[in-house]
């Protein structure tokens, strides 16, 4: 493999572990902040998320349903949860978008729109929900993190799993 950036060229042969290595080393030297930036970035595997909702929900050809009681959630966590379906359902090509709206979200919460804009307010200053257009949300990167980490483990422990 041959690599150029600005000026450098750098070509590697071998195993792939061998060629991955000598190229984070060659960027590494290249962009001295590559790794500094790569240790604080944050993403999350929609594959890895998918398989943590195991149990949780479940795919069917109409899109994502919910299997676990989640109505013990906070309306917070409630409305987290359903935005995180909504991104992992886009990811599947089972929704055309990964946003829902402030009706959405009240249907599906079973709250009234104040308590939901109250709520998602809430969510958004805190970076775990984002406003995307008028009345519609999504759920960050962030959020979808926080989502894996506090929110999956207590649906499982509150469905007996």
């Amino acid at each position: 493999m041959t690599v150029r950036y600005r000026g450098l060229e750098k070509t590697v042969r071998g195993d792939p572990s061998s060629v991955v290595s000598e190229l984070m080393g060659f960027f590494a030297k290249v962009m001295p902040g590559l790794e500094v930036i790569s240790s604080i970035s944050m993403s999350v595997d929609m594959e890895g998320l998918l398989r943590d909702c195991q149990g949780i929900v479940a795919l069917t050809p109409e899109g994502l349903v919910v299997t676990a009681p989640v109505d013990f959630l906070p309306d917070r966590e409630l409305i987290l949860f359903h935005l995180a379906l909504a991104r992992l359902a886009n990811s599947l090509g089972k929704a055309e978008g990964c946003t829902l709206t402030s009706g959405d979200l009240a249907s599906k919460v079973k709250r009234s729109p104040g308590t939901i804009a109250g709520r998602v307010s809430e969510l958004c200053s805190e970076g775990l929900v984002e406003r995307v257009g008028k009345g519609e949300y999504r759920a960050t990167t962030y959020g979808l993190d926080h989502f894996r980490r506090a929110l999956l483990p207590k649906i499982k422990q509150g469905a007996g799993g």
